[in-house]
Protein backbone atom coordinates (compact mmCIF):
# COMPACT_ATOMS: atom_id res chain seq x y z
CA UNK A 1 0.00 0.00 0.00
CA UNK A 2 3.02 2.29 0.02
CA UNK A 3 2.52 3.63 -3.50
CA UNK A 4 -1.25 4.27 -3.12
CA UNK A 5 -0.61 6.17 0.12
CA UNK A 6 2.08 8.27 -1.53
CA UNK A 7 -0.27 9.00 -4.43
CA UNK A 8 -3.02 10.02 -1.99
CA UNK A 9 -0.85 12.53 -0.12
CA UNK A 10 0.75 13.85 -3.30
CA UNK A 11 -2.72 14.24 -4.76
CA UNK A 12 -4.15 16.11 -1.81
CA UNK A 13 -1.11 18.42 -1.75
CA UNK A 14 -1.45 19.23 -5.46
CA UNK A 15 -5.21 19.73 -5.32
CA UNK A 16 -4.88 21.93 -2.23
CA UNK A 17 -2.23 24.03 -3.95
CA UNK A 18 -4.49 24.62 -6.95
CA UNK A 19 -7.52 25.29 -4.73
CA UNK A 20 -5.57 27.95 -2.82
CA UNK A 21 -7.85 30.57 -1.21
CA UNK A 22 -10.90 28.39 -1.87
CA UNK A 23 -9.85 26.25 1.09
CA UNK A 24 -10.80 29.04 3.50
CA UNK A 25 -14.57 28.90 3.10
CA UNK A 26 -17.36 26.94 1.47
CA UNK A 27 -18.57 27.84 -2.00
CA UNK A 28 -21.77 29.74 -2.77
CA UNK A 29 -23.17 26.63 -4.44
CA UNK A 30 -23.08 24.32 -1.43
CA UNK A 31 -26.38 22.63 -2.29
CA UNK A 32 -25.41 19.34 -0.66
CA UNK A 33 -24.84 21.12 2.66
CA UNK A 34 -28.39 22.47 2.52
CA UNK A 35 -29.71 19.02 1.64
CA UNK A 36 -27.68 17.29 4.37
CA UNK A 37 -29.08 19.73 6.92
CA UNK A 38 -32.61 19.05 5.68
CA UNK A 39 -32.05 15.31 6.04
CA UNK A 40 -30.84 15.87 9.60
CA UNK A 41 -34.16 17.63 10.21
CA UNK A 42 -36.07 14.73 8.64
CA UNK A 43 -37.16 16.67 5.57
CA UNK A 44 -36.77 16.07 1.85
CA UNK A 45 -37.67 19.72 1.23
CA UNK A 46 -35.09 22.34 2.14
CA UNK A 47 -35.65 23.71 5.63
CA UNK A 48 -33.77 26.91 4.80
CA UNK A 49 -34.46 29.12 1.80
CA UNK A 50 -31.32 28.96 -0.38
CA UNK A 51 -29.31 31.97 -1.39
CA UNK A 52 -29.24 32.80 -5.08
CA UNK A 53 -31.04 31.03 -7.92
CA UNK A 54 -28.30 28.86 -9.43
CA UNK A 55 -29.67 25.33 -10.02
CA UNK A 56 -32.09 25.17 -7.11
CA UNK A 57 -35.29 23.31 -7.91
CA UNK A 58 -38.51 24.95 -6.85
CA UNK A 59 -42.21 25.05 -7.59
CA UNK A 60 -45.19 27.10 -6.45
CA UNK A 61 -48.06 26.02 -4.29
CA UNK A 62 -50.79 28.36 -5.51
CA UNK A 63 -54.11 29.10 -3.84
CA UNK A 64 -57.00 29.28 -6.31
CA UNK A 65 -60.28 31.13 -6.32
CA UNK A 66 -63.15 31.72 -8.67
CA UNK A 67 -63.77 29.38 -11.59
CA UNK A 68 -60.27 27.84 -11.34
CA UNK A 69 -60.91 26.78 -7.73
CA UNK A 70 -64.18 25.15 -8.74
CA UNK A 71 -62.46 23.32 -11.60
CA UNK A 72 -59.12 22.32 -10.05
CA UNK A 73 -59.64 22.56 -6.29
CA UNK A 74 -58.48 25.07 -3.67
CA UNK A 75 -54.79 24.84 -4.51
CA UNK A 76 -52.40 23.47 -7.13
CA UNK A 77 -48.65 22.89 -7.25
CA UNK A 78 -46.38 23.44 -10.24
CA UNK A 79 -45.09 26.39 -12.23
CA UNK A 80 -46.13 28.89 -14.88
CA UNK A 81 -44.49 27.79 -18.13
CA UNK A 82 -43.86 31.38 -19.28
CA UNK A 83 -44.23 30.44 -22.93
CA UNK A 84 -44.55 33.36 -25.28
CA UNK A 85 -48.18 34.38 -25.65
CA UNK A 86 -49.35 32.02 -22.86
CA UNK A 87 -49.11 33.99 -19.59
CA UNK A 88 -51.78 31.88 -17.87
CA UNK A 89 -50.39 28.43 -18.68
CA UNK A 90 -49.55 26.45 -15.52
CA UNK A 91 -47.94 22.99 -15.46
CA UNK A 92 -49.00 20.77 -12.58
CA UNK A 93 -46.66 18.29 -10.87
CA UNK A 94 -48.49 15.58 -12.80
CA UNK A 95 -47.33 17.19 -16.06
CA UNK A 96 -50.80 18.39 -17.05
CA UNK A 97 -50.96 21.97 -18.28
CA UNK A 98 -53.91 24.15 -17.31
CA UNK A 99 -54.94 27.79 -17.67
CA UNK A 100 -55.13 29.96 -14.54
CA UNK A 101 -56.15 33.56 -15.28
CA UNK A 102 -54.65 36.25 -13.04
CA UNK A 103 -57.96 37.01 -11.29
CA UNK A 104 -58.15 33.41 -10.02
CA UNK A 105 -54.73 33.45 -8.34
CA UNK A 106 -54.43 33.79 -4.61
CA UNK A 107 -51.43 33.56 -2.31
CA UNK A 108 -48.52 31.34 -3.27
CA UNK A 109 -45.73 29.58 -1.44
CA UNK A 110 -42.44 28.46 -3.00
CA UNK A 111 -40.99 25.06 -2.10
CA UNK A 112 -37.25 24.54 -2.60
CA UNK A 113 -35.38 21.30 -3.29
CA UNK A 114 -32.01 20.00 -4.41
CA UNK A 115 -32.57 18.13 -7.65
CA UNK A 116 -29.15 16.47 -7.75
CA UNK A 117 -28.92 12.84 -6.53
CA UNK A 118 -28.52 12.88 -2.74
CA UNK A 119 -25.48 10.61 -2.27
CA UNK A 120 -22.96 13.37 -1.43
CA UNK A 121 -25.43 14.98 0.98
CA UNK A 122 -25.75 11.70 2.89
CA UNK A 123 -21.95 11.53 3.17
CA UNK A 124 -21.86 15.13 4.39
CA UNK A 125 -24.39 14.63 7.17
CA UNK A 126 -21.83 14.01 9.98
CA UNK A 127 -19.85 17.13 9.00
CA UNK A 128 -23.00 19.22 8.70
CA UNK A 129 -24.16 17.98 12.09
CA UNK A 130 -20.90 19.38 13.52
CA UNK A 131 -20.36 22.53 11.46
CA UNK A 132 -23.80 23.35 10.05
CA UNK A 133 -23.95 25.56 6.98
CA UNK A 134 -20.28 26.44 7.48
CA UNK A 135 -19.27 22.96 6.25
CA UNK A 136 -16.49 23.44 3.69
CA UNK A 137 -17.50 21.63 0.51
CA UNK A 138 -14.10 22.38 -1.10
CA UNK A 139 -12.17 20.45 1.56
CA UNK A 140 -14.75 17.68 1.39
CA UNK A 141 -14.27 17.35 -2.36
CA UNK A 142 -10.47 17.43 -2.14
CA UNK A 143 -10.42 14.35 0.07
CA UNK A 144 -12.30 12.27 -2.49
CA UNK A 145 -10.22 13.66 -5.35
CA UNK A 146 -7.02 12.55 -3.60
CA UNK A 147 -8.61 9.18 -2.87
CA UNK A 148 -9.33 8.79 -6.58
CA UNK A 149 -5.61 9.03 -7.38
CA UNK A 150 -4.97 5.98 -5.20
CA UNK A 151 -8.05 4.09 -6.37
CA UNK A 152 -7.28 4.38 -10.07
CA UNK A 153 -3.76 3.07 -9.38
CA UNK A 154 -5.15 0.11 -7.40
CA UNK A 155 -7.58 -0.63 -10.22
CA UNK A 156 -4.80 -0.64 -12.81
CA UNK A 157 -2.66 -2.93 -10.65
CA UNK A 158 -5.61 -5.30 -10.21
CA UNK A 159 -6.04 -5.44 -13.99
CA UNK A 160 -2.43 -6.59 -14.12
CA UNK A 161 -2.86 -9.17 -11.34
CA UNK A 162 -5.79 -10.71 -13.20
CA UNK A 163 -3.81 -10.90 -16.43
CA UNK A 164 -5.76 -8.26 -18.33
CA UNK A 165 -2.93 -5.71 -18.35
CA UNK A 166 0.81 -6.12 -18.78
CA UNK A 167 1.74 -2.67 -17.52
CA UNK A 168 4.55 -2.19 -15.04
CA UNK A 169 3.97 -0.33 -11.78
CA UNK A 170 5.69 2.75 -13.21
CA UNK A 171 3.40 2.69 -16.24
CA UNK A 172 0.36 2.40 -13.97
CA UNK A 173 1.60 5.43 -12.05
CA UNK A 174 1.82 7.35 -15.33
CA UNK A 175 -1.74 6.34 -16.22
CA UNK A 176 -2.94 7.28 -12.73
CA UNK A 177 -1.34 10.68 -13.19
CA UNK A 178 -3.02 10.94 -16.59
CA UNK A 179 -6.42 10.40 -15.01
CA UNK A 180 -5.92 12.52 -11.89
CA UNK A 181 -4.14 15.54 -13.39
CA UNK A 182 -4.38 15.18 -17.17
CA UNK A 183 -8.17 15.14 -17.41
CA UNK A 184 -11.13 17.20 -16.18
CA UNK A 185 -10.53 15.56 -12.80
CA UNK A 186 -7.87 18.17 -11.94
CA UNK A 187 -9.83 21.37 -12.48
CA UNK A 188 -13.09 19.86 -11.17
CA UNK A 189 -11.39 18.67 -7.98
CA UNK A 190 -10.43 22.19 -6.89
CA UNK A 191 -13.78 23.90 -7.48
CA UNK A 192 -16.12 22.72 -4.75
CA UNK A 193 -19.75 23.43 -5.57
CA UNK A 194 -22.56 20.98 -6.13
CA UNK A 195 -21.77 20.03 -9.74
CA UNK A 196 -18.07 19.34 -9.25
CA UNK A 197 -18.43 17.64 -5.89
CA UNK A 198 -20.92 15.20 -7.42
CA UNK A 199 -18.59 14.41 -10.31
CA UNK A 200 -15.57 13.76 -8.08
CA UNK A 201 -17.47 11.57 -5.61
CA UNK A 202 -19.13 9.80 -8.53
CA UNK A 203 -15.65 8.89 -9.77
CA UNK A 204 -14.77 7.48 -6.33
CA UNK A 205 -17.68 5.06 -6.26
CA UNK A 206 -17.28 4.26 -9.93
CA UNK A 207 -13.66 3.19 -9.35
CA UNK A 208 -14.68 1.09 -6.34
CA UNK A 209 -17.41 -0.50 -8.44
CA UNK A 210 -15.10 -1.40 -11.31
CA UNK A 211 -12.53 -2.83 -8.87
CA UNK A 212 -15.11 -5.03 -7.13
CA UNK A 213 -16.71 -6.05 -10.44
CA UNK A 214 -13.59 -7.45 -12.10
CA UNK A 215 -14.28 -11.13 -12.82
CA UNK A 216 -17.47 -10.63 -10.73
CA UNK A 217 -15.33 -11.43 -7.67
CA UNK A 218 -17.26 -9.31 -5.14
CA UNK A 219 -20.85 -9.02 -6.40
CA UNK A 220 -22.42 -7.57 -3.25
CA UNK A 221 -19.75 -4.88 -2.80
CA UNK A 222 -19.90 -4.14 -6.50
CA UNK A 223 -23.67 -3.64 -6.24
CA UNK A 224 -23.31 -1.46 -3.17
CA UNK A 225 -20.62 0.69 -4.85
CA UNK A 226 -22.75 1.04 -7.99
CA UNK A 227 -25.78 2.02 -5.90
CA UNK A 228 -23.67 4.71 -4.23
CA UNK A 229 -22.43 5.80 -7.67
CA UNK A 230 -25.87 6.27 -9.23
CA UNK A 231 -27.03 7.92 -6.00
CA UNK A 232 -24.40 10.52 -6.82
CA UNK A 233 -24.44 10.60 -10.61
CA UNK A 234 -27.61 9.24 -12.21
CA UNK A 235 -25.83 8.19 -15.41
CA UNK A 236 -23.87 5.61 -13.40
CA UNK A 237 -26.87 3.30 -13.47
CA UNK A 238 -25.81 2.34 -17.00
CA UNK A 239 -22.48 1.11 -15.61
CA UNK A 240 -24.34 -2.02 -14.45
CA UNK A 241 -23.62 -3.31 -17.95
CA UNK A 242 -19.99 -3.91 -16.93
CA UNK A 243 -20.91 -6.43 -14.23
CA UNK A 244 -23.72 -8.09 -16.17
CA UNK A 245 -21.60 -8.63 -19.27
CA UNK A 246 -18.93 -10.38 -17.21
CA UNK A 247 -21.61 -12.41 -15.43
CA UNK A 248 -23.68 -13.56 -18.39
CA UNK A 249 -20.99 -13.56 -21.10
CA UNK A 250 -17.86 -14.67 -19.22
CA UNK A 251 -14.58 -15.55 -20.93
CA UNK A 252 -13.60 -19.21 -20.99
CA UNK A 253 -11.50 -19.05 -17.83
CA UNK A 254 -14.48 -17.73 -15.86
CA UNK A 255 -17.14 -20.29 -16.75
CA UNK A 256 -19.47 -20.93 -13.81
CA UNK A 257 -22.57 -22.95 -13.00
CA UNK A 258 -26.09 -21.58 -13.39
CA UNK A 259 -26.49 -21.65 -9.62
CA UNK A 260 -23.37 -19.59 -9.05
CA UNK A 261 -24.46 -17.16 -11.76
CA UNK A 262 -27.85 -16.73 -10.10
CA UNK A 263 -26.32 -16.16 -6.67
CA UNK A 264 -23.95 -13.51 -8.00
CA UNK A 265 -26.80 -11.89 -9.88
CA UNK A 266 -28.91 -11.63 -6.73
CA UNK A 267 -26.00 -10.45 -4.57
CA UNK A 268 -25.17 -7.69 -7.05
CA UNK A 269 -28.72 -6.64 -7.89
CA UNK A 270 -30.12 -6.54 -4.33
CA UNK A 271 -28.35 -3.35 -3.12
CA UNK A 272 -28.98 -1.67 -6.47
CA UNK A 273 -32.68 -2.50 -6.23
CA UNK A 274 -33.04 -1.35 -2.62
CA UNK A 275 -31.26 1.96 -3.22
CA UNK A 276 -32.96 2.45 -6.58
CA UNK A 277 -36.44 2.01 -5.09
CA UNK A 278 -35.50 4.37 -2.26
CA UNK A 279 -34.53 7.03 -4.79
CA UNK A 280 -37.81 6.57 -6.65
CA UNK A 281 -39.71 6.96 -3.38
CA UNK A 282 -37.63 10.07 -2.65
CA UNK A 283 -38.78 11.46 -6.02
CA UNK A 284 -42.43 10.72 -5.24
CA UNK A 285 -42.23 12.45 -1.85
CA UNK A 286 -40.83 15.61 -3.42
CA UNK A 287 -42.55 15.82 -6.79
CA UNK A 288 -45.47 13.34 -6.72
CA UNK A 289 -43.87 11.26 -9.48
CA UNK A 290 -41.28 8.50 -9.12
CA UNK A 291 -39.67 9.39 -12.43
CA UNK A 292 -39.19 13.08 -11.64
CA UNK A 293 -35.76 13.78 -10.18
CA UNK A 294 -36.31 17.52 -10.00
CA UNK A 295 -34.35 19.01 -12.89
CA UNK A 296 -37.66 19.95 -14.53
CA UNK A 297 -38.06 22.48 -11.72
CA UNK A 298 -34.67 24.15 -12.05
CA UNK A 299 -35.15 27.92 -12.13
CA UNK A 300 -38.79 27.34 -11.26
CA UNK A 301 -39.42 25.40 -14.47
CA UNK A 302 -38.47 28.32 -16.71
CA UNK A 303 -35.57 26.70 -18.61
CA UNK A 304 -37.08 26.52 -22.09
CA UNK A 305 -35.15 23.53 -23.42
CA UNK A 306 -36.17 21.36 -20.46
CA UNK A 307 -39.75 22.61 -20.56
CA UNK A 308 -40.12 21.97 -24.29
CA UNK A 309 -37.96 18.89 -24.94
CA UNK A 310 -37.38 17.21 -21.59
CA UNK A 311 -34.07 16.08 -20.11
CA UNK A 312 -32.91 13.97 -23.07
CA UNK A 313 -33.46 14.57 -26.75
CA UNK A 314 -31.68 13.94 -30.03
CA UNK A 315 -31.76 17.71 -30.59
CA UNK A 316 -29.09 18.11 -27.90
CA UNK A 317 -26.66 15.69 -29.54
CA UNK A 318 -24.85 18.17 -31.81
CA UNK A 319 -24.22 20.66 -29.02
CA UNK A 320 -22.83 18.01 -26.70
CA UNK A 321 -20.60 16.43 -29.34
CA UNK A 322 -19.32 19.89 -30.20
CA UNK A 323 -18.56 20.58 -26.57
CA UNK A 324 -16.80 17.25 -26.08
CA UNK A 325 -14.73 17.00 -29.25
CA UNK A 326 -14.49 20.12 -31.40
CA UNK A 327 -14.59 23.24 -29.20
CA UNK A 328 -11.20 24.91 -29.29
CA UNK A 329 -9.86 28.18 -27.83
CA UNK A 330 -10.16 31.28 -29.96
CA UNK A 331 -7.46 33.86 -30.51
CA UNK A 332 -8.45 37.32 -29.36
CA UNK A 333 -7.04 40.67 -30.51
CA UNK A 334 -6.86 41.93 -26.93
CA UNK A 335 -5.22 40.70 -23.73
CA UNK A 336 -5.02 37.91 -22.73
CA UNK A 337 -5.33 37.06 -26.46
CA UNK A 338 -6.97 33.68 -25.94
CA UNK A 339 -10.59 32.89 -25.20
CA UNK A 340 -12.22 29.65 -24.03
CA UNK A 341 -15.86 28.69 -24.36
CA UNK A 342 -17.87 28.30 -21.17
CA UNK A 343 -19.26 25.16 -22.83
CA UNK A 344 -15.82 23.53 -22.56
CA UNK A 345 -12.76 22.58 -24.54
CA UNK A 346 -12.28 19.52 -26.72
CA UNK A 347 -11.11 16.35 -24.99
CA UNK A 348 -8.58 16.02 -27.81
CA UNK A 349 -6.87 19.13 -26.45
CA UNK A 350 -7.37 18.64 -22.72
CA UNK A 351 -6.60 14.91 -22.65
CA UNK A 352 -4.73 14.16 -25.90
CA UNK A 353 -3.47 10.79 -24.60
CA UNK A 354 -7.00 9.45 -25.16
CA UNK A 355 -5.98 9.03 -28.80
CA UNK A 356 -4.16 5.84 -27.67
CA UNK A 357 -7.58 4.19 -27.65
CA UNK A 358 -7.42 4.18 -31.44
CA UNK A 359 -4.34 1.95 -31.55
CA UNK A 360 -4.60 -0.95 -29.10
CA UNK A 361 -1.63 -3.35 -29.32
CA UNK A 362 -3.20 -6.35 -27.64
CA UNK A 363 -6.67 -7.81 -27.24
CA UNK A 364 -8.24 -8.64 -23.90
CA UNK A 365 -11.43 -10.49 -22.95
CA UNK A 366 -12.41 -7.57 -20.75
CA UNK A 367 -11.96 -4.92 -23.45
CA UNK A 368 -15.47 -5.29 -24.82
CA UNK A 369 -17.25 -4.91 -21.45
CA UNK A 370 -15.09 -1.89 -20.65
CA UNK A 371 -15.69 -0.06 -23.92
CA UNK A 372 -19.38 -0.92 -24.20
CA UNK A 373 -19.94 0.31 -20.66
CA UNK A 374 -18.17 3.56 -21.46
CA UNK A 375 -20.46 3.92 -24.48
CA UNK A 376 -23.57 3.07 -22.43
CA UNK A 377 -22.72 5.84 -19.98
CA UNK A 378 -21.77 8.32 -22.71
CA UNK A 379 -24.94 7.99 -24.82
CA UNK A 380 -27.35 9.59 -22.30
CA UNK A 381 -24.71 12.23 -21.54
CA UNK A 382 -24.55 13.22 -25.21
CA UNK A 383 -28.37 13.35 -25.38
CA UNK A 384 -28.62 15.41 -22.19
CA UNK A 385 -30.12 18.90 -22.16
CA UNK A 386 -26.95 20.51 -20.77
CA UNK A 387 -23.40 20.48 -22.14
CA UNK A 388 -22.01 20.96 -18.64
CA UNK A 389 -21.88 24.73 -19.00
CA UNK A 390 -20.09 26.44 -17.29
CA UNK A 391 -16.90 24.40 -17.56
CA UNK A 392 -13.29 24.48 -18.70
CA UNK A 393 -13.50 21.13 -20.47
CA UNK A 394 -16.20 18.51 -20.98
CA UNK A 395 -16.69 17.67 -17.30
CA UNK A 396 -19.28 14.92 -17.85
CA UNK A 397 -16.46 12.85 -19.36
CA UNK A 398 -15.48 11.99 -15.79
CA UNK A 399 -18.43 9.59 -15.67
CA UNK A 400 -16.83 7.33 -18.29
CA UNK A 401 -13.17 8.36 -17.99
CA UNK A 402 -12.21 5.49 -15.62
CA UNK A 403 -13.23 3.01 -18.31
CA UNK A 404 -11.17 4.81 -20.95
CA UNK A 405 -8.08 4.80 -18.72
CA UNK A 406 -8.61 1.09 -18.05
CA UNK A 407 -8.93 0.52 -21.80
CA UNK A 408 -5.62 2.32 -22.40
CA UNK A 409 -4.01 0.12 -19.74
CA UNK A 410 -5.14 -3.16 -21.27
CA UNK A 411 -4.59 -1.91 -24.82
CA UNK A 412 -0.86 -2.20 -24.30
CA UNK A 413 0.29 0.76 -26.39
CA UNK A 414 3.84 1.52 -25.17
CA UNK A 415 4.23 4.60 -23.00
CA UNK A 416 6.93 6.09 -25.18
CA UNK A 417 8.46 9.51 -24.68
CA UNK A 418 5.92 10.85 -27.14
CA UNK A 419 3.01 9.35 -25.18
CA UNK A 420 4.39 10.72 -21.92
CA UNK A 421 4.65 14.07 -23.68
CA UNK A 422 0.92 13.83 -24.48
CA UNK A 423 0.20 13.09 -20.82
CA UNK A 424 2.28 16.07 -19.70
CA UNK A 425 0.58 18.28 -22.28
CA UNK A 426 -2.81 17.29 -20.85
CA UNK A 427 -1.60 18.06 -17.35
CA UNK A 428 -0.47 21.53 -18.43
CA UNK A 429 -3.77 22.30 -20.16
CA UNK A 430 -5.86 21.14 -17.21
CA UNK A 431 -3.57 22.98 -14.80
CA UNK A 432 -4.32 26.13 -16.80
CA UNK A 433 -8.00 25.38 -16.33
CA UNK A 434 -7.56 24.80 -12.61
CA UNK A 435 -5.77 28.14 -12.26
CA UNK A 436 -8.09 30.26 -14.39
CA UNK A 437 -11.59 28.79 -14.33
CA UNK A 438 -13.99 30.61 -12.00
CA UNK A 439 -11.20 32.79 -10.64
CA UNK A 440 -11.88 36.43 -9.85
CA UNK A 441 -10.20 38.63 -12.44
CA UNK A 442 -9.78 35.80 -14.94
CA UNK A 443 -13.40 35.13 -15.91
CA UNK A 444 -12.81 37.30 -18.99
CA UNK A 445 -10.95 34.33 -20.47
CA UNK A 446 -14.30 32.65 -21.03
CA UNK A 447 -17.20 33.43 -23.33
CA UNK A 448 -20.44 31.72 -24.32
CA UNK A 449 -19.88 30.63 -27.91
CA UNK A 450 -21.54 27.56 -29.31
CA UNK A 451 -24.43 26.79 -31.66
CA UNK A 452 -27.81 28.10 -30.60
CA UNK A 453 -30.13 26.04 -28.46
CA UNK A 454 -32.89 24.10 -30.24
CA UNK A 455 -36.15 25.91 -30.80
CA UNK A 456 -39.61 24.46 -30.50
Amino acid sequence: MRTPLILFFVGIAIFAAFAGPRLRIHTKNNHFVYLADSFLHGSAELVRTPEGTNDWANYQELQLKGESARQYGPKVSGFFTKRAGKPDQFRLLSGQEIEIPSQDRGESQTHYFVSFPPGPAVLMMPMVALFGYGTNDVLFTLFFAALNVSLVFLLLRKLGELGYSQRSEKEDIWLSILFAFGSAHLWCAVQGGVWFTALIIGVTFNLLYIYASLDTRHPFWAGLALAAAFSTRATMIFAALFFYMQLFFPPEHLQRSKRETLIKFLQFSAPCLVVGLSLLYYNAVRFDRITEFGHTYLAGGTIARIRDFGMFDIRFLTRNLTSAFTLMPRISDSAPYIQFSTHGTSLLLTTPALTLLLWPRRSSPIARPIMLTALAIAIPIFLYQNTGWEQFSFRFSLDFMPYLIAAIAIGGYPLTKFVKGLIIAGILVNAFGAVTFKRTGKIHLYADYISEEPKR
